[in-house]
């Protein structure tokens, strides 16, 4: 496995800002410390953490439709939140992402590709933490950019 290349958080985020399609996903195996960092994001970095499970659960509909609840719904959400933050961290999104099928993955993996565009779209930079799945690890992201948009936990920097 080598070294893994370490970033910067704070500079990848400032180089992310610059591109068009923004978003990005950081992955790591169950119980890694997706959640640790998101926090530390949300609190070093000012960025808004976005609980995805958290939400469903306050929201008894879409617990209640789970099974019909697809990436365009969670885009519509994304897009539609209203906060002043930059950046957005969308945590805990795998009880979803585990039940959707390869080709609702595919889509998911569509939207943070090419979907989250700046500035017709969106302003913001989307950060999705997800647990490691071939699904992400093996999806090419489509347009030229500076940087890689799927990255594991491992390659950031601690604060």
């Amino acid at each position: 496995m080598g070294i893994m290349p370490e970033h910067d958080l704070r500079q990848y985020l400032n180089i992310q800002a610059q591109e068009t399609c923004r978003a990005f996903i950081i992955f790591a195996p169950a119980m890694a410390g997706k959640t640790a960092l998101a926090k530390q994001m949300e609190i070093v970095l000012g960025a808004f953490r976005f609980d995805l499970q958290v939400y469903f659960l306050e929201q008894s509909d879409l617990s209640a439709r789970i099974d019909r609840f697809r990436p365009k719904d969670l885009e519509l959400i994304l897009l539609g939140l209203d906060v002043s933050q930059n950046v957005v961290i969308v945590d805990n999104m795998d009880f979803l992402f585990n039940i959707w099928t390869p080709p609702m993955k595919r889509e998911f993996m569509a939207m943070v590709d090419l979907r989250l565009k700046s500035p017709d779209i969106t302003s913001k930079t989307f950060v999705f933490f997800l647990q490691t799945d071939p699904m992400v690890t093996g999806y090419r992201l489509t347009l030229q950019q500076r940087q890689q948009r799927i990255l594991p936990l491992e390659s950031f920097r601690a604060f």
